[in-house]
């Protein structure tokens, strides 16, 4: 009777351990990451973290209109919109890096090819401008 296919746990744990550590790396980017974003005429900026807190908000003077709070309102929520946007983004890249190294684990589950996991390299995300 042939040899049935043996999963290499040593190699599985290896990769386990690695994926977690990139796990800990994105928590640690997730937390430190900020977008901005701008009102349609760029008279407001905020920005905001990747805990999704607006951690800065900008609005230029001449949009300070005491007749139109509302519009003013919509400026402001534009702005943050926009950043919330891009901090979705951002973690949207985050966590694509982490389940492909998940991929690779269940791959070595099932007998493929024993290619590395894929281990994710974060970079710093800051999009303040």
């Amino acid at each position: 009777m042939p040899d049935e296919e043996q999963i290499d746990f040593s190699a599985l744990a290896d990769r386990a351990q690695r994926m977690q550590g990139a796990v800990a790396d994105a928590q640690h980017d997730l937390r430190t990451m900020e977008a901005t974003g701008h009102s349609t005429d760029g008279m407001v900026t905020a920005t905001v973290s990747g805990e999704s807190r607006v951690v800065d908000l900008r609005i230029h003077p001449s949009v300070i209109d005491p007749d139109d709070p509302d519009g003013l309102a919509r400026l402001v929520l534009q702005a943050i919109d926009n950043a919330h946007a891009t901090v979705d983004e951002q973690r949207t890249e985050v966590f694509s890096g982490i389940t492909g190294g998940l991929q690779g684990i269940l791959a070595g589950l099932h007998g493929e090819p024993s290619e590395p996991a894929v281990v994710p390299q974060f970079s710093k995300y800051r999009a303040r401008q």
